[in-house]
């Protein structure tokens, strides 16, 4: 029987795995279930077992990031921090963001023009006020890159007019990082979504159910989302939500394996949950 591609794989292309019958005929040791508000409840199965180039790729990527961020911000050496925020900006990852930030105040004139640059190639709006600052740098190498970036920026969310929040979290269970990753999850969905109108909107919501039957055969991964679409003006336009089961079978399951499987709920639960929203923008927006 050939494997069945990895989610992480998947993930990492870009796009969520296909949810089809043929997966449930190759492997009945995973399964998803996906519900958004009282439709009817979706059973799908989901091999998680094979590891092929792109999730080994992967991995590689994110040993890269883990290191280029600890050097970016702290290597004694001026040539190893400058190729430490080229290596971040090539990633392209927006958990890099806070280090690069941290590497604008770098006392080498390389390093935060470098740091600028690599946060222009992101663009994420989290760098916006540090890039402003960086703009009036005693360098004019770090002031043209970050200028640059900013315009990255605004190009970049030019391409829709709705703002993604910071998402909370009311189980109080979650951590930073799968926080983060429902923020870029909703920042996906949402995007493209068309011209909106003079002002657009605003997207925020929380993590409000997450939680782990580990003691059952399958063991269960639960996560559930809601979200809130306003206008520029902070009136709230509609709320939405969201929720995914992910199971394996107990006798596949090891304890590592729940942070990938939250991570995988979370996904799903976000896209039951931006459906709504994509409904009101397709009936409403022109």
């Amino acid at each position: 029987m050939a494997p069945t591609p990895t989610f992480a794989s998947l993930n990492h292309a870009g796009r969520l795995p296909t949810l089809t019958a043929a997966c449930v005929a190759r492997d009945p040791r995973r399964r998803l279930r996906v519900s958004r508000r009282c439709t009817v409840s979706l059973y799908l199965l989901i091999s998680t077992t094979a590891v092929g180039p792109a999730a080994r790729a992967r991995g590689a990527r994110l040993d890269s990031l883990g290191g280029a961020t600890t050097a970016v911000v702290s290597d004694r050496s001026e040539k190893v921090r400058v190729q430490a925020a080229l290596v971040l900006g090539r990633v392209g990852d927006d958990r890099a963001v806070p280090f690069l930030i941290r590497a604008l105040s770098d006392p080498s004139t390389l390093v935060r023009a470098m740091a600028a640059k690599s946060l222009g190639h992101i663009a994420d709006g989290d760098a916006r006020p540090s890039l402003e600052v960086a703009t009036r740098d005693p360098s004019p190498m770090v002031r043209r890159h970050a200028a640059a970036a900013l315009e990255a920026l605004a190009e970049r969310q030019g391409t829709s007019a709705i703002t993604v929040q910071s998402m909370g979290d009311k189980t109080r269970k979650a951590t930073g990082e799968l926080r983060q990753r429902m923020r870029d999850f909703v920042a996906a969905e949402v995007r493209g979504l068309g011209k909106l109108g003079a002002g657009g909107y605003t997207v925020d919501g929380a993590i409000k159910v997450l939680s782990i039957s580990n003691r059952s055969d399958p063991v269960e991964v639960k996560c559930g989302v809601e979200l809130i679409l306003s206008t520029a003006g902070q009136s709230i336009v509609m709320m939405t939500s969201g929720e995914a089961i992910v199971q394996r079978e107990r006798r596949h399951y090891r304890i590592g394996m729940q942070p990938a499987m939250e991570i995988e709920a979370l996904q799903h639960a976000v896209r039951a949950a931006s459906e709504e929203l994509r409904q009101h923008f397709a009936a409403n927006v022109p």
